[in-house]
């Protein structure tokens, strides 16, 4: 049999994350995005979640080969590979914890067409407190209530324990994207999911 022309393949995005709560927001924002554009996206889209950023090479590695491409032939698909991750543990690391350049070049070799970084700046958590109400809805805390200036992590974790909750970066909290408004959220990340954006087809 003729193998197809990359122009014949159907596409695969292929969005990777950290952890739980980062699955959950993804997730919604694809939902978000196919509403907007009538319910239907030109490609297929798999969110995985990683679990972390340590050995971040080596699971995106394996879960790329021996998941994704059996599922997923690459006779029939070409690959587009969305790497999301904070960008707050690498400013300021003299030795950052991952080496994305190594992480981009590996998955190419192994058959990605594309790979691409969406960096949350500087955490998803600051993505979060762009609905404030949301988070204040999710977690019932009063409207009279004052609450923290922090941003980013610190300001989630300083929020649910006003509520006397405890935030765990990556676990993942039930119910709480759901509370989010996302015409809220998505303008002020336009710039940050852009890439992810162009490669559905669709501008928000």
């Amino acid at each position: 049999m003729a193998k197809k022309n990359p122009a014949e393949k159907k596409l695969l995005v292929i969005i990777f994350i950290e952890g739980d709560t980062e699955e959950d927001f993804y997730k919604k924002l694809i939902q978000i995005i196919r509403e907007k554009h009538g319910g239907g996206l030109s490609c297929n889209i798999e969110v995985k979640n990683l679990k972390g950023i340590g050995n971040y090479q080596d699971k995106a590695r394996r879960k790329f080969t021996k998941k994704i491409k059996i599922d997923y032939p690459e006779d029939q698909y070409r690959y587009y590979i969305f790497l999301c991750y904070d960008t707050d543990v690498f400013e300021y690391a003299p030795k950052p914890p991952v080496d994305w350049k190594k992480v981009i070049d590996t998955l190419k070799n192994l058959g990605a067409e594309e790979v691409k970084e969406v960096k949350a700046i500087r955490s998803i958590e600051d993505w979060f407190l762009y609905d404030i109400e949301g988070l204040r809805t999710y977690l019932r805390i009063p409207k009279k209530k004052k609450l923290p200036e922090f941003r980013g992590q610190k300001g989630i974790e300083q929020l649910f324990k006003i509520a006397n909750k405890t935030y765990i970066k990556g676990r993942k909290c039930e119910g709480l994207v759901e509370k989010l408004d996302f015409n809220k959220i998505l303008p002020k990340i336009k710039n940050e999911i852009s890439s992810l954006c162009k490669a559905l087809g669709v501008d928000i």
